[in-house]
């Protein structure tokens, strides 16, 4: 077994003594237990063995973000291994660059460089600033191949703004940064994705507010991401745009949120109606390029082989969802989830479509020619040779090439999956129709969206990130089912089962209770239950508290609204009705006047905010927070699991339940001096074997049962 050196033991030692010094604390037991387990992980670094990989379940309170960051920290200096912190929220990123970080450096006198890494869309494009610029004077469509983005005058006028303050060094292009409220149209049409970005080849490359921050990346021992950006980086490979995983030690904080991400990134997708799009989008820059280029050109021939199997891949798209669509038409309704005016259907893991993947060969054909023009493209520009074509236009064209590659290219993985003659490996497939599929015609198959997805991340996981990483912890409050790590292992394709689970800070049995009131019927029928929730908010406007209530569906959400009096209306912030910040803002508005204010919110509420003190002297959860049933992943997975004789509920909906369930009731203390109360407005909780099994998992509250 591998021991902490002496060395690294001294210097976790001198740091951790240093800091509490400095901020008149004492220690935690619980953040001492993880500080050496964290260490200890480390250790395993260099012993020849597999990658260290670790789970610490870190209780509220615990302070785990000093913990890892101080049991971390030395093997970063001492081995030249950059440390990278993974998170799952903003608001977790600006506390570490913002407070956690300089406070541990101020405190300790750490010589350490820290930097904040993120995507491309959270930065200015100034190719894209300068494409907009272009069509406020001569009425270019900025996307000649569609019509998706349209600005109002007020959106002119605020991109004006924009351009002239990034023009006078007053705003860095950091969209988080931005020097006023922008629509979502703006941020769309001024940012770009790695399939657009020219990279080294754009002539703003020197000024690139993406590139310029991504320098000081490179050198810095501390980098703060999140699951996003470190999924991206994996998906083009590992070590492009974040350090060679090999020399990485990674904190995965919020650990609870990486297999969602990470099934996010590995899916594939397309709709019918945008590949025919970005098909003839491709035909008019090949008619453009044949235009420009001379006969003898060396590209030329490419060109004109193009022509005709662009053509022919139009026709197969088509053919395609028109095979598809026949099937669909054919099945019951009862087979489809309708929502948002348009039906989704699951195929089965034994289901096909009538259609062979043999007769799409040439598919990969057309795609691999298209590849080649649009590198030549890129590559023109980066040589900056422009006799033949003008350098604008030369980036527009590659960059028109760039985004509908980006809409094809998962056409052939996406054929074959939903084919007769697939060797299905466990993936979950789904498809929609953009319109309700009773009234969907076979000679119409545009509006047809397909999906293919791993049931979980592991295997994806297993190859591209814990058979690289040099080490790696995996941490959250939330991690264990019943003080195992079985199912985050599981999921996340781990051999790790084990872990450490540390005790949070707070005495919650003199802090909190658990309060469930009596409640006749089932919480599953909306109608009703919308109508006992608004009951029992009605009874709180006296209470003069902050209350946050947790939804499962927004459709439970608005049918309570509609029946709250005018009075609790008045008092009521619904999320979605305007910006996060907005919202939070308005609510801390009101609870420093004394003033009653209730957040009505989903589950993104049941982990992304902080409440402390009187801003929720009360959490309502509505309705136990199992996952939607037609949430496609998750049925074929249950699905994937009843075929082999186990238990779906047992196995995947009560531990998934269990963790959503614990991220709610955490809401509510926040600090050592909060106090409140957790109302659970779901009986089973108490009158069902499966709920007693929930219960067990909670804090320690005073339990009321009304």
């Amino acid at each position: 077994m591998t021991t902490i050196s002496a060395s690294i033991k001294q210097n976790i030692q001198a740091l951790y003594s240093d800091f509490l010094g400095a901020k008149h604390l004492r220690p935690r037991l619980g953040q001492k237990q993880m500080i050496a387990e964290v260490a200890r992980i480390l250790s395993r670094i260099s012993d020849g063995s597999s990658a260290p990989i670790g789970f610490i379940e870190a209780g509220t309170g615990t302070g785990k973000t000093l913990a890892y960051l101080i049991g971390a920290l030395p093997y970063t200096m001492e081995r030249e291994m950059p440390l990278v912190i993974s998170t799952a929220t903003v608001s977790l990123q600006t506390q570490l660059i913002a407070k956690d970080i300089p406070d541990l450096i101020d405190s300790t006198g750490l010589m350490l460089s820290f930097a904040l890494a993120k995507g491309r869309r959270r930065y200015l494009c100034p190719i894209r600033l300068e494409a907009v610029l272009e069509t406020l004077t001569d009425s270019r469509s900025i996307y000649p191949d569609e019509l998706t983005l349209v600005l109002d005058s007020d959106d002119r006028d605020i991109v004006s703004d924009l351009a002239k303050a990034w023009a006078k060094g007053q705003w860095a292009g950091d969209m988080d940064q931005v020097p006023q409220v922008i629509s979502e149209s703006v941020k769309t049409a001024i940012t770009t994705d790695h399939r657009r970005c020219q990279g080294r080849s754009c002539r703003h490359f020197k000024v690139c507010p993406y590139f310029k921050e991504r320098d000081s990346w490179l050198d810095a021992d501390l980098l703060v991401i999140n699951h996003d950006l470190l999924m991206s980086d994996l998906k083009l490979g590992g070590g492009v745009i974040l350090p060679p995983l090999e020399r990485m030690i990674l904190i995965v904080d919020e650990a609870h949120q990486l297999s969602r991400v990470a099934s996010d990134q590995f899916t594939a997708h397309c709709r019918i109606a945008q590949s025919l799009g970005a098909i003839k989008t491709i035909e008019r820059v090949v008619s453009a390029l044949q235009g420009i280029l001379p006969t003898d050109h060396r590209l030329s021939n490419d060109l004109v082989r193009l022509s005709e199997p662009l053509e022919g891949l139009g026709h197969i798209l088509a053919n395609w969802g028109k095979s598809c669509l026949i099937k669909l038409t054919d099945l019951p309704d009862s087979a489809f989830v309708f929502h948002n005016g348009g039906s989704r259907y699951r195929l089965t893991l034994s289901e096909s479509f009538p259609v062979s993947s043999e007769g799409f060969e040439p598919v990969t054909t057309t795609l691999s020619r298209i590849e080649k023009v649009r590198d030549w493209l890129k590559s023109l520009v980066s040589q900056g040779d422009h006799e033949l074509i003008p350098e604008t236009d030369a980036e527009l064209l590659s960059e028109q090439m760039s985004i509908a590659l980006g809409r094809l290219e998962t056409i052939p993985e996406l054929i074959t999956a939903f084919s007769n003659d697939a060797k299905h490996n466990g993936d979950a497939r789904w498809l929609r129709v953009g319109q309700d599929v009773r009234h969907a015609t076979p000679d119409d198959p545009t509006d047809l969206e397909f999906w293919v997805s791993p049931m979980e991340p592991a295997g994806a996981l297993s190859d591209a990130l814990w058979g690289r990483i040099g080490a790696c912890v995996l941490t959250s409050a939330t991690l264990a089912h019943h003080g195992e790590f079985d199912v985050p292992a599981r999921t996340l394709g781990l051999p790790v089962n084990s872990g450490l689970i540390v005790d949070g800070a707070f005495h919650y049995q003199s802090q909190g209770r658990l309060v469930i009131p009596k409640l006749s019927g089932d919480p599953r029928d909306d109608q009703l239950h919308a109508e006992r929730i608004a009951r029992y908010l009605e009874t709180r406007l006296e209470a003069g508290t902050g209350i946050l209530v947790l939804f499962t569906s927004w459709r439970l959400c608005f049918q309570v609204e509609e029946l709250l009096s005018e009075a609790t209306r008045k008092v009521t912030l619904v999320q979605g009705q305007q910006p996060m910040a907005r919202l939070l803002q308005e609510h801390e508005k009101r609870r420093s006047q004394g003033l009653i204010s209730i957040i009505f919110g989903l589950q993104s509420m049941a982990e992304g905010i902080d409440l402390p003190g009187d801003l929720a002297n009360e959490v309502v959860i509505t309705r136990l927070p199992f996952q939607p049933p037609d949430d496609p992943r998750e049925a074929t997975l249950a699905e994937y699991l009843k075929n082999q004789g186990r238990d779906p509920f047992k196995e995947l909906s009560l531990p998934s339940a269990t963790i959503r369930l614990r991220q709610a009731v955490g809401r509510l203390i926040r600090s050592e001096t909060d106090t409140g109360q957790v109302t659970m407005l779901d009986r089973r909780l108490v009158s069902t074997r499966w709920g007693q099994s929930l219960l067990s998992d909670l804090p320690a509250f005073e339990f009321i049962e009304e």
